[in-house]
């Protein structure tokens, strides 16, 4: 995609270093030196990255990924929220959710306000929350990043989200299907294409998950506005919801003869049931040593993986790496210590540069889906970094639940915060004795 050559002349054995600012919008600077433009442009990202939780620890590769993947999303948020910089600058609720979630849990907080109030623009009469048509999943990836900001804040829901908030969720209680029918899909969303590497249109439990999650987030967002009334209606709702799921999956069990959650009610088991995880991560509707979240994972374990990734051979056919931390999270979340097999997996797909495509080739070693710098991807590595240091649990602040044995036995001070949680800001240092 090169627009402009430069080229210059190397001497044999004698090093030269070039240095090049491009500067992308005009400033005071403009009819200065370049030390001007690259003072302008050191200030600006320090003003970006202010309250950014830091990290320490005995890995470069680790470290450096992690500050590259913050670099990343913000330069793809400058108001809305762009997964790429090239094919995929356009806006999806999937992957703000995951996007601001990240920003949020390294305390860019003002930063992900300004995108949430940009989410009511794209909001339908009817409460849709519109990216793309046929995507039942967004409005509960809405709600529940909002529910994440006021939660990991300790803010109420602004004034001006209160309508907003009270039309998705009553969107998601009308998209339902009947539940008095017997078939599997009877209460669930209906079929459409989701998360669109899943496969062709059919009933994804991964939109009904996120629906259940969206509601339980309605009521949350009510109830810290004091509407009692209406919190208490979408709790309702979103119960209603889960026991439909359920009753979906017993039946899918017995055809299966085994706990594990395909991708939809018609599935047999395949790559596409790794959007059966967000039942455990990361919405937590699940406990975390739910069999049926367990088997799935260890399906995709036995089944899927290609040098230590999970291959994903919808759409994407390469190694997926944000989906291999999908796995990785919630292995972590079971207390198995294979999630730090995959992290390192992830970590040997990265680029130079610290970037990952949204699939990579498993010959090349290059990108064969989307564009080359991928957010979400970039997302979940500072994702899964705070998980291992700090998560919440039912109630509960889990603390260094994936700090791995090699990091302790180089015996060197390990560090990170300010990191926010719903209980509040919390540093932590790990000092191997």
């Amino acid at each position: 995609m090169a627009s402009a050559a430069a080229i210059y002349i190397l001497e044999a054995n004698k090093s030269e270093e070039i240095s090049i600012s491009v500067p992308l919008t005009k400033n005071k600077y403009e009819k200065e030196s370049l030390l001007g433009y690259q003072e302008t442009a050191k200030l600006e990202w320090k003003k970006s990255l202010q309250g950014a939780c830091s990290l320490q620890v005995p890995d470069e590769t680790f470290k450096f990924l992690y500050i590259t993947a913050i670099h990343t999303m913000v330069l793809h948020s400058p108001g809305e929220v762009y997964p790429g910089p090239y094919i995929y600058r356009r806006f999806w609720f999937r992957d703000a959710a995951f996007i601001l979630n990240a920003m949020l849990c390294v305390g860019l907080k003002d930063r992900v306000k300004r995108a949430l109030d940009c989410f009511r623009a794209r909001q339908t009469a009817q409460g849709y929350f519109l990216s793309q048509e046929g995507e039942w999943d967004s409005n509960g990836e809405a709600l529940w990043i909002m529910r994440q900001y006021c939660e990991m804040t300790g803010n109420v829901p602004p004034k001006e989200w209160k309508g907003s908030i009270n039309k998705a969720g009553r969107w998601i209680c009308k998209k339902r299907l009947s539940a008095n029918s017997r078939s599997p899909h009877a209460g669930l969303l209906p079929s459409g294409f989701s998360a669109e590497h899943l496969g062709p249109n059919d009933f994804y439990y991964w939109d009904d998950f996120w629906a259940v999650a969206g509601l339980k987030a309605a009521a949350f967002l009510c109830a810290a506005s004091k509407d009692k009334d209406e919190a208490v209606y979408f709790e309702n709702e979103s119960q209603a919801l889960l026991q439909s799921i359920d009753r979906s999956l017993k039946t899918v069990r017995e055809r299966l003869q085994r706990p594990a959650i395909p991708a939809s009610p018609y599935r047999r088991l395949d790559s596409g049931a790794i959007g059966s995880l967000a039942a455990s991560y990361p919405l937590r509707i699940f406990e975390q040593n739910d069999p049926r979240v367990l088997d799935t994972a260890d399906f995709l374990l036995k089944n899927c993986l290609v040098h230590g990734g999970f291959f994903h051979d919808m759409t994407h056919s390469g190694i997926n790496p944000y989906l291999t931390l999908h796995l990785a999270q919630v292995l972590l979340r079971a207390g198995d210590a294979r999630y730090f097999g995959l992290m390192t997996a992830v970590a040997k797909l990265a680029s130079p540069t610290g970037q990952w495509p949204e699939s990579v080739h498993p010959r090349t070693g290059g990108g064969c889906m989307g564009d080359g710098q991928h957010v979400w991807a970039a997302a979940e590595w500072v994702l899964m970094i705070r998980n291992c240091f700090v998560r919440e649990e039912a109630g509960r602040l889990i603390l260094c639940s994936g700090i791995p044995q090699v990091w302790l036995e180089k015996s060197q001070t390990i560090r990170f915060g300010p990191a926010p949680t719903s209980f509040g800001d919390v540093h932590i240092s790990v000092k191997p004795q």
